[in-house]
């Protein structure tokens, strides 16, 4: 009958241990879907909904079960030994002074030290590239072009210093990347951005891909939002409105700011 309580005492129990259970996964779910989280809260949000699951009192079946899925789903980012092991996520954690810490710990180790292979990797490709801009520009400089033999020279020089750095890109680089992991871990750093700008001295092989691992999104189902958001501006009578399809979805998005 309609009014009715139907559900046993024990029942609602049970229904109250599944809301206990799930509700973490819908808060950190709708957490990185927006457009305020970075790529480097991706394992923190795994290992704390670990965590979660290996505390969680009841249904310790239900709880087992979802935390075996979890580490069979999530096996590309959490270890390294996995044939489809992505180190990108754990490279910006990494990077990411505000968290760091979180990789710190023992039993994650050889995801730090993944994510320290990756970021000398990434690092190695790029740093050979800037010295030969440098030699570049001293080569070609205005004062040099009068001396065609001493710039020749110079520019032998040069290249033998280029080759220097490139074989030692990978030392350097870890150096720095070990110096910044100290630092970053008794850091109280709470602006990403903030710790960044003012260390591209300090680390200068590591700062600009740090920056880009930071302005990486955690989801794309905010961008895919924004594509759905622009077909529903441009469908039926819509299409023939001046104003510029940007302007009307930048104001449909930010509607409730005052």
């Amino acid at each position: 009958m309609l009014g009715i309580d139907s559900l046993l005492a024990s029942e609602w129990q049970r229904l109250e241990e599944v809301v206990a259970l799930l509700g973490p996964f819908a808060v950190l779910t709708d957490v990185l879907q927006s457009d305020s989280q970075s790529l480097s809260n991706i394992i923190p949000s795994l290992l704390d909904l670990e965590c979660h699951l290996q505390q969680c009192p009841a249904p310790k079946t239900l709880a087992t079960s979802m935390l075996r899925d979890l580490h069979r789903r999530f096996e590309n980012l959490l270890q390294p030994r996995s044939a489809d092991f992505n180190p990108l996520p754990a490279a910006a954690c990494m990077l990411d002074p505000t968290l760091c810490r979180v990789l710190m710990e023992p039993d994650l180790a050889s995801l730090l030290h993944a994510a320290k292979m990756y970021v000398v990797g990434a690092c190695a490709d790029t740093s050979i590239v800037e010295p030969a801009e440098t030699v570049c520009e001293t080569v070609c400089a205005p004062a040099l072009k009068r001396f065609k033999y001493l710039a020749s020279r110079i520019n032998a020089q040069e290249s033998a210093t280029v080759s220097a750095l490139s074989r030692s890109s990978s030392d350097s680089v870890m150096g720095q990347i070990n110096r910044y992991v100290s630092e970053a871990g008794d850091s109280n750093a709470t602006i990403v951005s903030d710790f960044w700008g003012t260390k591209p001295g300090n680390y200068n092989l590591l700062h600009r891909i740090a920056q880009d691992l930071m302005a990486a999104p955690a989801s794309q189902a905010y961008v895919e939002r924004i594509f759905s958001l622009c077909g529903m501006l441009t469908a039926g009578r819509r299409n023939r409105m001046d104003k510029s399809l940007e302007m009307r979805v930048f104001l449909k998005l930010n509607k409730d700011i005052k």
